[in-house]
């Protein structure tokens, strides 16, 4: 540690340090009260500094095991008895040492806590058993908390999923002004769910990423349903490879349980049936006429009309081409855009199918006079390339055209 590190420490820490063996340069007055400074505390990146001090200490393994949990905690309990107003908690796997950090109840730097991010990575299982006892001693500060983001990778036993599912539900509950909930990779979420029916209407944004699906039968995910009365207004739903077609019924239900209000949508769902598929995108264009933002995995020809003509405010359009898109399909598009609509993502899977010089002009000649189109990015994998000579109409119409290769339209 550097002079500059523990010019800042509480001294009754120091001097704790110091008589546990750790060889410490002089304590002295700061220039500045550092931690006052800090808004974002970060387990991950202070344990690892810990870690990184500790290596080049001439201690035992097992010693060196010792010092690390102590220097850890005693960093982090400083941080918060010396800050100010700490906004944002990130909280990952990295907080497995068994010695957890102690926060007092009184603690001012946490008052003003608006966010948390706890991420349970792979066998990570003494910090899975932690998350309980630190959602206890932060139940005080989680009040005003407005955005909750929850991942998880670990594969768990029952009672370790079971006892985190009932402190993050109860983290959830707690927050009585909660607008952003994000669930990724979440193998236990029916006491999530279970928890949103519990507190306030507050949820504007809720986001469920790479959920494993397939380990519920109908009947818990239709369970579910009960849960999902709010009012949203942003909703994204990413899912590859674990979707259970019986999750359908739940999406539908949360879109329309936003009551209009929906401005952000993003549905990325893989394997999903045409006839899911045609239930989902009706669902959006009759209870979307407010949606702003939409990214979607794959439209039809009727359905991209569809959207275009009764989504009247949107903005953003992102979606993958069937098959069967072709030169007409393409330059239908033109006359049908919102007039709001500023980007435009268009990925082709045509097999042999991609624009020409000739089709955007007839794109460009069908736009309607009042339209904003600015951004219009049409995609394909392999050789096909967009031509110069389309570069420049687009241009000349105040429409920039980017040259993305990349499949994935998010």
């Amino acid at each position: 540690m550097t002079d500059l590190q523990f010019s800042g420490f509480n001294m009754n820490r120091y001097e704790f340090l110091k008589n546990e063996g750790f060889l410490l340069p002089p304590a002295s007055s700061p220039k500045f009260e550092y931690p006052s400074f800090m808004k974002i505390l970060d387990f991950s990146f202070i344990y690892n500094v810990a870690d990184s001090w500790i290596i080049h200490e001439k201690k035992l393994e097992k010693q060196k095991t010792y010092y690390t949990e102590i220097l850890r905690k005693t960093l982090i309990e400083n941080l918060i008895e010396q800050a100010k107003k700490i906004q944002f908690i990130h909280l990952d796997g990295n907080i497995q040492s068994p010695i957890l950090p102690i926060i007092n109840k009184d603690t001012q730097s946490l008052q003003d806590l608006r966010r948390l991010f706890i991420y349970s990575q792979i066998n990570e299982e003494t910090f899975v058993r932690n998350i309980p006892a630190f959602v206890k001693q932060i139940s005080e500060f989680v009040k005003k908390v407005e955005h909750i983001t929850i991942r998880e990778d670990a594969y768990l036993d029952d009672l370790d999923k079971e006892n985190e599912a009932n402190a993050l539900a109860e983290l959830i509950e707690a927050s009585n002004v909660l607008q952003y909930l994000e669930i990724i990779g979440y193998r236990n979420v029916s006491e999530i769910f279970k928890s949103l029916q519990k507190r306030s209407n507050s949820l504007v944004n809720l986001s469920l990423k790479e959920i494993d699906f397939k380990q519920y039968n109908q009947e818990t995910i239709n369970s579910w349903m009960q849960y999902f009365d709010q009012k949203l207004q942003k909703f994204i739903f990413r899912n590859n490879g674990n979707f259970n077609q019986f999750a359908v019924p739940l999406i539908i239900k949360i879109i329309k349980s936003a009551n209009m209000n929906l401005q952000y949508l993003e549905l990325s769902i893989i394997p999903l049936t045409l006839d899911n598929k045609s239930e989902i995108i009706s669902t959006i264009v009759q209870n979307c006429p407010n949606l702003i933002h939409l990214y979607i995995r794959t439209l039809s020809n009727s359905e991209i009309e569809s959207i275009l003509i009764n989504c009247q405010k949107l903005r953003v359009l992102k979606f993958y081409t069937e098959n069967n898109f072709y030169d007409a399909n393409f330059i239908e598009i033109a006359g049908n855009l919102p007039p709001s609509l500023n980007l435009l993502n268009i990925i082709i899977t045509t097999k042999y199918y991609f624009p020409s010089s000739d089709s955007f002009k007839s794109f460009i000649d069908k736009l309607n006079s009042n339209n904003k189109l600015k951004v219009l990015n049409v995609i394909k994998v392999g050789f096909f390339q967009v031509e110069d000579k389309s570069k420049e109409l687009l241009m000349k119409h105040g429409i920039r055209l980017n040259d993305f290769k990349l499949i994935r339209p998010y």
